[in-house]
C-alpha cells in the first residue's frame, strides 16, 4: 500500500470516529454541512458511517478542515489555559 492511499485509510478512519460530534458541536445538519462544504449529503454521510471508501484523501482532508478538525481527522488540542 503506498503512503497516500495508507494516509487516505487513516484520515478516514478518524473522520469515522470523530466527524459525526464535530457536526454536532458546529449545530450542522447533515444538509447544511454538504451545502456549505459543497459536498452531496451521501459523502459526509457514508464517511461518518465509516463507508466511505470510494472517496480520495483531498475530500476527507477538506472534510475534516470544515469540521475544524486537524488534517488526519482528530479532534484539535484545546489552546493553554482551556483545558
Amino acid at each position: 500500500m503506498d503512503e497516500v492511499e495508507e494516509r487516505r485509510h487513516v484520515v478516514l478512519r478518524n473522520l469515522a470516529v470523530h466527524a459525526g460530534a464535530a457536526r454536532g458541536r458546529l449545530r450542522l445538519s447533515l444538509d447544511a454541512a454538504a451545502r456549505l462544504a459543497c459536498l452531496a449529503p451521501e459523502v459526509i454521510a457514508a464517511i461518518e458511517n465509516g463507508s466511505g471508501c470510494a472517496s480520495c484523501l483531498t475530500v476527507a482532508t477538506h472534510l475534516a478542515l470544515f469540521l475544524g478538525l486537524t488534517e488526519l481527522g482528530l479532534p484539535r488540542p484545546r489552546p493553554a489555559g482551556m483545558e
